[in-house]
């Protein structure tokens, strides 16, 4: 296992920035280029299942993922079937007089027949989440802007 860890910034309310980043309909949308669709199976209490389709390398790739959110500032990501099973994504955020910080970590699990393969995939996700959370920043921060206390 190889652990990536991010630390971004977003000048935007904590819990709005927990709602949208773990909302379910602006992905195909906000992501296009690495998320095709997400398929919510279940959702109850803070805790779904969803199946997405990801863009990797070219190719596209089935995911079933569960979702925790435990407000107000942590939420987990588990690949529990599909590509990338094992892997877990933890998100904290914390509250600051900028916005919120966002700390990602994500623990990338591959096959042990992948482990030769285990840094530059470490490397591609690092990427990959980054985007994500560069676009989320956008995002967020063309929406609140001037609206932080």
């Amino acid at each position: 296992m190889r652990s990536v860890e991010l630390t971004v910034t977003i000048k935007a309310p904590r819990d709005m920035v927990l709602r949208e980043i773990s909302e379910y309909t602006h992905p195909p949308i906000l992501h296009k280029r690495v998320i095709k669709s997400v398929k919510v199976l279940e959702d109850a209490n803070n805790v779904s299942i969803a199946l997405w389709n990801l863009k990797v390398l070219g190719f596209t790739r089935k995911a079933k993922q569960r979702q925790i959110i435990t407000p107000p500032e942590r939420m987990t990501n588990e690949t529990i079937e599909g590509f990338a099973k094992g892997t877990l994504e933890t998100t904290l955020l914390y509250e600051t007089d900028g916005g919120t910080k966002i700390v990602d970590r994500v623990d990338v699990r591959v096959p042990a027949w992948g482990k030769l393969l285990e840094i530059p995939i470490a490397w591609y996700t690092k990427n990959i989440t980054l985007g994500i959370l560069m676009d989320h920043k956008r995002d967020l921060e063309s929406k609140y802007k001037g609206k932080l206390k």
